[in-house]
């Protein structure tokens, strides 16, 4: 069964017919309604969508969860997630499916950055190629474009990805996941249209909170060179400070408490940071060995 995903939430104007449209590559549409307040899931249903309704708004995350709960209940040989707005075109989902089998890769991303006529906005393309950074260092992969929610996956990848992020950042959660299951992937070029963009999230703190979240996940991965690493630079720092305060009061029996309270602070915080890295060091290596 070759099922589209779709999560929503306010897209009454754009609903039936990313619905319509999908339901012509696909075996069956299921639309995420993650409470709106519009007619969001009426809309859906009169495109010909089978609707899941969220009591309440719990985040773009929180639906794609539920869509992969589905689409395992639904045995999906593949599955097909595309945004709701009407910026990713229904049409395209023949290239990521033909890509997903001919190939025989778990995933498949539309990415809006391979085509160099892209028209994303300055702002935002500055934004997703710093999140992109940091999530193919955490994943290990060279994707170009971390967030994109048009995406095809196989019944390998439905089955092994469980993602628990309710919020944007599930886009890279699944990165990291695909990357851990040791899931192949791949990119093809997407359009994109940005006339219909009803995002109400503010740019700056959406983009930060993604990337927060993100640094998360990098950091329970790869614990040594990002608590690791800082953490031996501040013990080194603290004790060079340390050694300096000793030396000024042996010789001169001055005593410096900043330089006291700054070697002590370093020291400390340097030392926590080499602990933390050991501890999640040894959890991740034990969940490998369980797996």
């Amino acid at each position: 069964m070759k099922l589209v995903c779709i999560p929503a939430y306010n897209e009454e104007k754009s609903i039936t017919d990313m619905v319509r449209r999908s339901l012509a590559h696909a075996d069956k549409v299921i639309v995420c309604d993650d409470g709106s307040t519009d007619g969001t899931a009426r809309a859906a249903k009169e495109g010909g969508a089978e609707v899941i309704s969220h009591k309440k708004n719990e985040g773009y995350g929180a639906s794609i969860i539920t869509l992969f709960d589905r689409a395992r209940e639904e045995n999906a040989d593949v599955m097909i997630t595309i945004d709701g707005d009407g910026q990713h075109d229904p049409d395209q989902i023949p290239l990521l499916v033909s890509t997903l089998q001919e190939n025989g890769v778990d995933v498949v991303i539309g990415s809006r950055f391979l085509d160099k006529s892209s028209s994303t906005p300055g702002y935002r393309r500055q934004g997703i190629k710093i999140i992109t950074s940091a999530a193919n260092f955490g994943a290990g992969f060279k994707v170009s474009d971390a967030q994109s929610g048009f995406r095809a996956y196989s019944k390998d990848a439905i089955r092994s990805i469980h993602p628990t992020e309710t919020g944007m950042a599930v886009s890279t959660e699944i990165l990291m996941k695909i990357s851990n299951k040791g899931l192949s992937l791949a990119e093809v070029p997407i359009t994109i249209s940005y006339g219909g963009d009803t995002s109400t999230q503010n740019a700056v703190p959406h983009g930060v909170a993604v990337l927060m979240n993100t640094l998360k996940f990098i950091s329970v991965k790869h614990p040594i060179p990002f608590y690791g690493f800082p953490g031996i630079a501040l013990v080194i720092i603290g004790s060079i400070i340390g050694y300096q305060f000793l030396d000024e009061y042996l010789n001169k029996q001055v005593i410096f408490l900043g330089s006291l309270m700054a070697a002590i602070i370093l020291f400390l915080l340097g030392a926590i940071l080499c602990v933390t890295a050991i501890i999640l060091f040894s959890m991740a290596t034990l969940m490998r060995e369980r797996q």
